[in-house]
């Protein structure tokens, strides 16, 4: 699916006509390039609307006008696209090629996708094009549907295996709280995707013809078909059989100009592993867990406020910045967001209500999902030994700075679910002091401490007396019957 937001309006008169001219057009173009006994076996089922490209081997071959020829390939990065493409895939697209080209590497894209955000689509495709080193990309285990599929006719080289399909790159809007969805006839919205192929695409010498129907007709292909008429370059077994097949072709990349011969016989493959922020916002990206997770954000801040249980705001707030994430809402205006309100809810626990509990909680959660979310990317290159150096320190860091605030949560947590008591004198044992007469002041010693005391009866000094009361600083005491006064040494 490729998925747009956006409203949109059909004619079918309107849209009747232009096929009715599509299809004169490609039928001309079809007759032009192809021989009568090509065009009787060509797309079984499809006539004349697929247009065939001729010379199809000699693509990648041309190199007048461009640099001197470079040998790449030696070196391999693989990287996995998997599931929904989302603003994850994009971040990952960026740093795999950044490695390579920091590397003058060849980098590979394993895709396995049903598709995802339009827009995610458009900016892999722009990045795959503004790339000093070729990219490849390879449709594996079952299918690179729609936006997928823009992705790989896009990539320098294009490749499948058998088994596999591309194709239905019909835009839908998609509403991520219902989960419904509806195809995009506009051509406000058509049009300019056809457009981005036509420059992206037809760049690479693809078939625009079949990539076009991909669009207006949810045209799907599977790799033998995509393969022989022109929409891929290769279609391989598996990433081994497609470097071998690779191999001595000359690469051309026609946004920078740059020309490489393949060197892939017996490469060093490196897969791409991607960070930790990836790996949560591509989980988040599912649409079925970011409606989730939105609908019980909603629902959660809603009946707290309602029910005048405010500390479970947070909690629904925090759900529903989850669910925006996976809606492709910007991952780094919600990672700072989800660090100032973790603080700022930690700071109210801490120093404003008595004990930890869920605003503490639910400020621990925000604060350890924002660290994860932020974009620690960026053009760094240190040796190997430096980077496990510095990997083992920040482990060793992390592991006692954890354990602190383990500790100290363990031991407010205890703390906080100790029965409260109260302190009072009355009732307390002590000895008087002094000879204190009937309504007059002397001293008494309660549990070591020195107390001023007044008695309504006669006490001796060193009678067991029992405190009646406290009045301001005065205790009101009495002596308790049968006491012996103690003798002074």
């Amino acid at each position: 699916m490729l998925a747009r937001t956006l409203p949109f309006y059909s004619s079918r008169f309107f849209a009747f006509v232009l096929t009715l001219v599509a299809v004169s057009l490609l039928a001309t173009a079809f007759a032009s390039t192809t021989s009568p006994e090509e065009r009787k076996s060509a797309f079984p089922g499809e006539g004349a609307l697929l247009a065939r490209v001729t010379g199809a081997s000699e693509r990648g071959t041309y190199t007048e006008g461009y640099e001197s020829v470079e040998k790449i390939g030696q070196k391999v990065i693989v990287a996995r696209i998997d599931g929904v493409i989302s603003r994850a895939t994009e971040e990952l697209v960026d740093m795999a090629i950044d490695r390579a080209e920091r590397e003058r590497a060849l980098v590979v894209f394993e895709i396995n996708t049903p598709g995802g955000l339009l827009e995610s689509a458009f900016n892999i495709a722009i990045r795959i094009d503004s790339s000093t080193v070729p990219v490849v990309g390879f449709v594996v285990e079952r299918w690179a549907e729609s936006a997928g599929t823009l992705i790989l006719v896009t990539t320098h080289i294009a490749a499948m295996q058998p088994g596999t399909i591309i194709g239905s790159m019909q835009p839908i809007e998609y509403d991520p709280v219902s989960g419904r969805y509806r195809p995009v006839n506009e051509t406000k919205v058509i049009n300019p995707i056809l457009e981005f192929l036509d420059e992206r695409a037809g760049a690479k010498g693809r078939n625009m013809t079949a990539i076009r129907m991909f669009v207006t007709h949810n045209l799907n292909l599977g790799a033998e078909d995509a393969l022989r008429y022109g929409v891929i370059d290769y279609v391989a077994s598996n990433l081994h059989d497609l470097l071998n097949q690779m191999h001595g072709r000359v690469i051309r990349l026609p946004f920078t100009e740059k020309q490489y011969v393949l060197d892939t016989k017996g490469a060093y493959i490196e897969r791409f592993e991607p960070t930790i922020r990836i790996k949560i916002v591509h989980t988040l990206s599912d649409p079925l867990l970011s409606s989730l997770l939105l609908t019980l954000g909603l629902a959660v801040t809603l009946f707290s406020i309602v029910s005048g249980q405010y500390p479970a705001v947070p909690i629904g707030v925090l759900l529903l910045a989850l669910g925006l994430i996976g809606s492709g809402y910007s991952v780094n205006i919600t990672s700072l967001f989800l660090l100032v309100a973790g603080a700022v809810l930690l700071g109210v626990e801490l120093f404003v209500t008595p004990g930890f509990g869920v605003l503490g909680i639910t400020g621990i959660a925000m604060l350890a999902v924002g660290l994860a979310l932020l974009p620690v990317s960026g053009g760094y290159s240190f040796s190997r030994e430096y980077a496990q150096s510095f990997l083992y320190a920040a482990y060793s860091i992390g592991g006692i700075l954890g354990s602190l605030v383990g500790i100290a949560a363990y031991k407010m947590l205890k703390v906080s679910r100790k029965k409260p008591f109260d302190w009072t004198l009355e009732g307390k044992i002590g000895r008087a002091v002094d000879d204190i007469g009937e309504g007059r002041e002397g001293f008494v010693v309660i549990e070591g401490e020195y107390w001023r005391a007044i008695s309504l009866q006669p006490i001796r000094a060193g009678d067991t007396v029992r405190v009646l009361k406290k009045e301001g600083p005065l205790l009101v005491v009495e002596r308790v019957p049968g006491s012996v006064p103690e003798k002074e040494d």
